[in-house]
C-alpha cells in the first residue's frame, strides 16, 4: 500500500512540476500571446521600449531553447511575459496615438475592429499606387518631373 501510495505522489509530482522543455514551451506561448495583444492595444506605439525589449527577450528565450538550455529559455520566456503585460497596461491607458493618426474612434477591445496601423498601412499602399498612376499619366503627356 505504501509503495502505491509512493509512486502516485511521485506521479503527481512530476506532473504538476513538468520537465523543462515542456515548461519553457508553455512560458514562450504565454509570452507569445501576451506580446500579440500588446500589439493589438498599441503598445508598439505607446511603449515601445517595452514591447521591443519583450520581443528581444522572446527572441532569446527561443534561441536558448533551440540549445536545449530550458531554464534560461524559461526565464526569459517570463520576462518577455511580463515586459508585455506591461507594454499593453500602458497601451490600453493611452491612446493619444489614434488621436494622431485621425482615427477617433477609442476601442476597448483591440481585437474587435482592424489594427490602426493596419489602417494606415493600406492608405500608404493606396497612396502609392495613385500617385505611381498620376506619374504615370504625366509622363505620358510630357510633363516633365523635376522632383530634384
Amino acid at each position: 500500500m505504501n509503495r502505491s501510495i509512493l509512486l502516485l505522489l511521485s506521479l503527481l509530482i512530476f506532473l504538476f512540476s513538468g520537465c523543462g522543455p515542456i515548461q519553457s514551451t508553455l512560458e514562450i506561448n504565454q509570452a507569445t500571446v501576451e506580446i500579440q495583444s500588446a500589439y493589438r492595444v498599441g503598445a508598439h506605439k505607446t511603449a515601445p521600449y517595452h514591447y521591443y525589449k519583450a520581443k528581444a527577450y522572446l527572441y532569446k528565450a527561443k534561441d536558448e531553447r533551440a540549445y536545449s538550455d530550458f531554464q534560461e529559455a524559461k526565464d526569459l520566456a517570463e520576462k518577455a511575459r511580463k515586459l508585455a503585460a506591461e507594454a499593453k497596461a500602458i497601451a490600453s491607458e493611452d491612446k493619444s496615438y489614434l488621436l494622431e493618426e485621425g482615427d477617433l474612434k477609442l476601442e476597448k477591445d483591440a481585437t474587435a475592429n482592424v489594427d490602426a496601423s493596419e489602417n494606415i498601412e493600406i492608405k500608404n499602399i493606396a497612396d502609392q499606387k495613385k500617385d505611381a498612376a498620376t506619374k504615370e499619366t504625366n509622363t505620358e503627356v510630357g510633363e516633365d518631373d523635376d522632383l530634384d
